[in-house]
């Protein structure tokens, strides 16, 4: 019988409305795990096991009427809780506490969902990292910014985990972990209580093992219901490769995870191909730089203004790079970006999705740095939904993945599409 900790967020929700556990149960098994495995991974900033514990009880007393009852999740600790101190990874912020919960908070806690606690983030959501480690391999980043949401989903110390993404936060940590993470167009979900850095890039996210428990987590935060998926056996999904223009600056294991994935798509009945990137995409990533420091500088000028003894080098630099740019340069980074996305619908025509590399290749040695976002920045400029999928491990346990794209506002089918990826991988194996 597989553990209660090892279950889906889809699963525990079902055997709990089935009568076949219960919602103290359910957490119970997540906090032994925790006090099994924190120690070494470091997932958590906040963890108060008692109040979870009391939270989960209430459940119990509760008939299971919404979707995510008695299913427990972790949130990163930029997002806003009334009950946890929120820190957004800054020591003179540590004991910060919000008087409310952020409205994805509220969302989940309405479905049903149980609050276990806050988990560590880099300062800011950006560079500096926490104390948080791979589980996979504990001397190996688990990426960042959202480190600890993925690190507890990887480890099963939760099913659920919030997350967010400017550059590569969220796709990048999913992949170095090994899990799966959907980022949905921009404005996807909502960002009340979420601690900002750059409004034209803040995305809401979330994280899971799998992407039954990403659509599930999704109509909750979006507030509307999935309309049915497609029945591909008719229509088999259209899936390009598109190699980018930093293509070369990946690792041969990532390039190789990603042809491995088109050949598993293609054996499982997709229909497949390469669509090469238009000359703009090669301009991209200095846009996303571009809009990323000049709307930081605006927005944690207070921070930057008044901690400058607390404040790390890499986010000084990054509001200091901001400050530098001027009007007329980010406006144009808004226009390529537009310019960009005209393109990307004109070259995608009937393709469903677009699968492209996810990080430079596994998790990088070592815990003073999160890896390199590279990979996500172009597309977390284009404001496209993105999921992130593991796929395979390096010969030393690594996880590998890809992620998927899809057009500004296709969130619903993406997540289709990427079920039957998801089926697809499984169903061959590396």
């Amino acid at each position: 019988m597989t553990p209660l900790n090892e279950l889906s967020a889809t699963e525990i929700a079902c055997h709990i409305r089935e009568g076949r556990t219960t919602p103290s149960d359910v957490m119970t098994a997540h906090l032994d795990r925790i006090a099994a495995r924190e120690a070494e991974v470091g997932a958590f900033q906040y963890l108060d096991a008692d109040a979870a514990m009391a939270r989960a009880q209430r459940a119990d007393r509760q008939p299971p009427t919404g979707p995510l009852h008695g299913v427990p999740f972790v949130t990163k600790d930029i997002i806003d809780t009334a009950d946890m101190p929120t820190g957004w990874g800054f020591a003179p912020y540590d004991t910060r506490q919000p008087t409310r919960n952020a409205a994805c908070v509220e969302a989940l806690i309405a479905a049903g969902a149980v609050p276990i606690g806050k988990t560590v983030t880099t300062e800011f959501a950006y560079f500096r990292p926490g104390k948080t480690a791979n589980p996979h391999h504990l001397d190996h980043t688990p990426g960042g910014s959202s480190s600890g949401s993925a690190a507890a989903v990887a480890d099963h110390m939760a099913p659920l985990g919030l997350g967010s993404q400017t550059a590569a936060s969220l796709i990048r940590p999913a992949a170095y972990c090994g899990v799966a993470a959907f980022r949905p167009t921009l404005g996807g979900f909502p960002l009340a209580g979420v601690m900002g850095l750059s409004p034209a890039l803040d995305t809401l996210g979330v994280l899971a093992r799998g992407v039954a428990d990403l659509s599930l987590a999704t109509e909750v935060l979006s507030g509307q219901r999935l309309p049915p998926p497609p029945a591909f056996e008719d229509a088999p999904p259209r899936i390009s490769l598109m190699r980018g223009p930093h293509w070369q600056d990946g690792s041969l294991e990532m390039r190789d995870v990603c042809v491995r994935a088109m050949t598993a798509l293609e054996t499982q009945g997709a229909e497949v191909g390469d669509i090469a990137h238009p000359d703009i995409f090669a301009a991209l990533t200095e846009a996303q730089i571009t809009v990323m420091g000049y709307e930081t500088a605006h927005t944690r000028a207070a921070e930057f203004d008044q901690y400058p003894d607390d404040i790390s080098p890499q986010f000084a630099a990054l509001v200091r790079a901001g400050q530098a740019v001027d009007e007329r340069s980010y406006q144009q980074a808004l226009r390529t970006r537009e310019r960009a996305n005209t393109l990307l619908n004109a070259l995608m025509g009937d393709v469903d999705a677009l699968l492209v590399p996810s990080a430079p290749g596994p998790a990088p040695h070592g815990l003073a740095a999160t890896g390199d976002p590279l990979f996500s920045r172009m597309w977390n400029l284009l404001q496209v939904p993105t999921v992130a999928l593991p796929y395979g491990k390096t010969g030393t346990g690594l996880p590998l993945g890809i992620q998927l794209i899809a057009r500004r506002g296709d969130d619903a089918h993406l997540l289709a599409v990427a079920e039957r990826a998801e089926r697809a991988f499984a169903a061959c194996p590396f």
